[in-house]
């Protein structure tokens, strides 16, 4: 058995790991509750559905639009027969012409005010589509804060917390020749390697990170007759805050942003949440992780759909002429 040494390192390692959070319990806890309280389901759901119902009157509309068309014909046809009977002398359908004109006009007249009606609700489902993006919008604004603010008091808790030394003791095991002493496979690089990186995995989780350890103690270790090493040792761990840290601050608290390209196929504007962000048919944004509206318009029409943002996508919207 290895009684206490010191070996005096100076290792630096990179290492992508998985398992622990640089939050704390409670930093996780307070973002939870933030995006429970701001999470516009409510909102979101009922803009839903009136983007659905403003999707049904307009194709109802295009069919009633398309049956005044072919009624019109049909109406024209029976005026054209009725004409030249009446013309001929004969007469003899032309109550029947008369009697289905009369209906015909009747039908386009029905379909007509239908057309009126779903025109009045599309523009009353659009004001409230706008009403809803507002207070998307602002909820989205008072959200991004909270969690910005998270944000920002976690970066400076860490790194003050990566200011000084961070003590680190481990138990585990390894594998170490035979053939060597206990002493030598401690002081074999790939050993200590993989100590740190066991300590950083541990204790950072998903991150690369670089760090420089000093001050190596092994308190115990025992090896039995094939190199099966029990061990516990402990070391300072000096770690150096870095971008890599800070997208993965970000990443955690959910304040991260993705590129979002808006397609159309006329030179649109877009919104998103409520703010204008730009026009065209090929246009790039950065839009924040989790769920937004976004409304594209073009000539008086509109098209708005509720999107979760979870990654780099391309979204497209179509206008007639």
């Amino acid at each position: 058995m290895l009684k206490k040494a010191i070996f005096l390192l100076s290792i630096s390692a990179a290492f992508f790991a998985q398992g622990a959070s640089l939050l704390t319990e409670s930093e996780l806890e307070q973002i939870k509750q933030v995006k429970e309280q701001y999470n516009n389901t409510a909102e979101l759901k009922e803009l839903t559905k009136v983007n659905s119902s403003i999707f049904t009157y307009k194709n109802q509309t295009a069919q009633l639009e398309s049956a005044i068309i072919r009624e019109k014909k049909t109406y024209h046809e029976f005026q054209l027969k009725m004409s030249e009977e009446m013309l001929s002398g004969t007469e003899e359908s032309t109550n029947y012409y008369f009697d289905s004109m009369k209906k015909v006009s009747k039908e386009i007249k029905s379909a007509q005010e239908k057309i009126n009606s779903n025109m009045a609700l599309i523009d009353k489902n659009k004001k409230k589509v706008n009403k809803l993006n507002d207070a998307i919008r602002e909820s989205k604004e008072t959200y991004n804060e909270k969690l910005t603010s998270l944000k920002e008091s976690a970066v400076a808790r860490i790194k003050k917390e990566f200011s000084s030394p961070i003590p680190i003791e481990l138990n585990g095991n390894l594998k170490c020749s035979p053939h060597q002493s206990i002493r030598e496979c401690f002081e074999n690089k790939q050993t200590n390697s993989k100590l740190v990186n066991d300590a950083i995995e541990s204790r950072f989780g998903q991150i690369n990170i670089k760090t420089n350890v000093n001050k190596f103690n092994v308190n115990s270790a025992m090896m039995d007759y094939d190199g099966n090493v029990t061990y516990n040792v402990s070391f300072n761990l000096f770690v150096q805050y870095n971008e890599d840290i800070n997208a993965q601050i970000i990443k955690e608290i959910g304040v991260e942003s993705f590129d979002v390209k808006l397609v159309s196929n006329k030179a649109a504007s877009f919104y998103v949440n409520g703010v204008p962000v730009g026009e065209g048919i090929n246009l790039m944004v950065k839009i924040p992780k989790g769920q937004h509206s976004i409304l594209a318009r073009y000539k008086g029409q509109q098209e708005s759909t509720v999107q979760n943002i979870t990654d780099a996508v391309s979204l497209t919207y179509n206008f007639e002429s």
